[in-house]
């Protein structure tokens, strides 16, 4: 019978890569829902836990909900990647109608589907605290590396 564990990343920390082009040409981040709010996971964690499930036996059967350390609003991410990176960035807040516009020219091969899904997630997560699973940390014996660390390992995407 075969074997399996199923890793279930939330929020990718590499979603801040979009803003890359924005970071460059000014101070200004602008997307929807500010508030919105994640817990970013960074690459380097879903890694480590993903190398545990493959080299041992603890993880088979199970499925694992994981997320990064802090729960963070898009507003905050921009924040510490400015600290980051020495600037001060802001996140301006566009209209939902303007950021589905914005974001089906950017990206024309995406479902216009998708990119409704993914407001209304972002709309639905404002107000709400992100989840905080701990399953990182109970699984590589070590806490989940932050945003800020992230933004530290990819500082030269956004220069």
């Amino acid at each position: 019978m075969p074997q399996w564990a199923h890793l279930r990343p939330g929020a990718f920390a590499a979603n801040a890569l979009q803003w890359a082009g924005q970071v460059r040409a000014g101070d200004v981040v602008r997307g929807p829902y500010g508030e919105a709010r994640t817990s970013p996971l960074h690459e380097r964690d879903l890694a480590a836990v993903a190398v545990a499930a493959l080299l041992g036996d603890e993880l088979v059967g199970r499925a694992m909900p994981l997320t990064g350390p802090e729960d963070l609003t898009v507003a905050a991410q921009v924040a510490i990647l400015g600290s980051v990176l020495g600037r001060e960035l802001r996140y301006e807040e566009l209209p939902p109608e303007r950021a589905r516009a914005a974001m089906t020219a950017a990206n024309p091969w995406v479902p216009e589907e998708a990119i409704a899904s993914m407001l209304s997630y972002l709309a639905g997560t404002v107000g709400h605290p992100a989840p905080l699973t701990g399953e990182v940390e109970r699984i590589l014996g070590r806490a989940p590396l932050p945003f800020a660390a992230w933004a530290a390992d990819h500082a030269a995407a956004f220069a």
